[in-house]
């Protein structure tokens, strides 16, 4: 129990989680499942509120979509059934989401990519890896790109010699 405490006052973890590291650290059968009700009678252990916890923090900081939290819900130990329900987004955190991603992307992204298929092929392909639908993920980097484009033009038609020759 101490251990499992302890564990718990450096982050929260799900059941299984939880389980598997007392299980890594030697404990007996008995000795985890005693730990892990006790830990459930204080209130110590909340998959699901730890599960929207993580999907909110993780959606907007680091620009990840539902399918992707999905996946990490479960690779840490989340129930298939809660994960499934807390990832999918409220269409505001998506936007915020999103947006999150496309400004971590467009960071590494050459200069112009908007102008090339090659640049906005890269750019939908980061977003779907990021765990957005391809739809979405499509739209987005077109709206992106005609509003960078429209910016760029804005450049261009400026009235003047280039060079300022009189």
């Amino acid at each position: 129990m101490a251990t499992a405490l302890r564990l718990l006052g450096r982050r929260g973890f799900f059941r299984a989680e939880l389980e598997a590291r007392l299980k890594e650290r030697g404990f007996e059968a008995g000795e985890i499942v005693a730990a892990l009700r006790r830990c459930d009678e204080l209130g110590y252990l909340d998959d699901e509120k730890l599960a929207v916890r993580f999907v909110e923090l993780r959606a907007v900081s680091r620009g990840w979509g539902r399918h992707r939290l999905r996946l990490e819900l479960v690779k840490r130990g989340a129930p298939e059934e809660i994960a499934a329900r807390v990832s999918h987004l409220d269409p505001e955190i998506e936007r915020r989401a999103m947006r999150s991603a496309l400004r971590r992307i467009e960071r590494r992204a050459r200069n112009g990519w908007w102008r090339l298929h090659a640049g906005r092929g890269r750019m939908v392909s980061s977003l779907v890896s990021r765990g957005f639908d391809t739809e979405i993920a499509f739209k987005a980097v077109s709206e992106l790109a005609a509003e960078r484009e429209k910016g760029d033009h804005a450049r261009d038609d400026q009235c003047g010699d280039p060079q300022d020759i009189p």
